[in-house]
């Protein structure tokens, strides 16, 4: 998915907003990034492809359609929301698997980030994920990072504790390398936690094209203020100022 887009709806009487960008970046050919906004429906994703070109471009691709397919639920309960994500989620990397193993492909695959709402309780929300695609909150101008990447940096943090920044400068790039992806392996773990919401909350699904180079700090400074749309200009012009070496997506949300 390409460009700029808006979506709105009430959910028990609260309005939910949100806006997604997905652009290709100043050095990359071709955009392997996708995203799912269903406002309606309370399910958010984005997805970063990995395999070079097409193949990256249909793995993420994939991982939004399976979602997509569990958006017509109605009915349903928080729970049971969750469940359908984590299916869906399955679902897509038994179908990449399959893809490319038939074709002979090697590390296609892709990452997700879902935010799920409560339908029944707009205090609540969950998130479930693979790979080192993000999601914050924002609130009261505070930045919280709600997901763990899967990668060789977040495991070699993890385990060099107060010399993290060290190993982190002497293993890049390595340290950008998945530990976990969708597609990779015959079966995946997806990670989820429920998280609570509230009014004036803003999150930030986004792909490494953009917490790459923008710190979080600054992350929040630039989508916290203002309306969606010009909080989703700023930050897309600031992964530009910086080189936009990647694809670059996100998607805000405004509780």
């Amino acid at each position: 998915m390409f460009g700029f887009g808006k979506q709105r709806a009430s959910v028990q009487e609260q309005s939910i907003d949100a806006v997604f960008v997905s652009e290709t970046g100043l050095v990359r050919k071709d955009n392997q990034d996708n995203v799912l906004v269903s406002v309606a429906h309370g399910v958010f994703c984005v997805a970063d492809g990995m395999g070079g070109g097409a193949e990256g471009a249909k793995a993420s691709a994939t991982v939004c359609h399976e979602l997509k397919l569990m958006t017509h639920i109605s009915g349903a309960t928080f729970a049971e929301r969750i469940a359908a994500v984590r299916a869906s989620i399955i679902d897509a990397n038994n179908a990449i698997y399959a893809y490319a193993h038939e074709r002979g492909f090697r590390q296609m695959g892709s990452t997700a980030v879902v935010m799920v709402t409560d339908p029944s309780d707009s205090t609540h929300a969950a998130v479930l994920h693979v790979g080192d695609s993000r999601l914050y909150r924002i609130r009261g101008g505070l930045v919280s990072l709600l997901t763990r990447d899967h990668s060789v940096g977040r495991e070699l943090s993890d385990f060099a504790g107060e010399k993290a920044s060290d190993f982190r400068s002497r293993a890049n790039p390595l340290t950008h390398i998945l530990t976990r992806a969708v597609g990779v392996q015959p079966t995946v773990q997806v990670d989820e936690r429920e998280i609570d919401v509230r009014q004036g909350d803003r999150f930030v699904l986004c792909t490494d094209g953009v917490h790459d180079v923008i710190s979080d700090a600054r992350l929040g400074v630039f989508a916290a203020g203002g309306t969606l749309e010009s909080a989703a200009s700023r930050l897309a012009a600031e992964v530009v100022r910086c080189g936009a070496p990647d694809n670059y997506s996100f998607v805000l949300v405004c509780a």
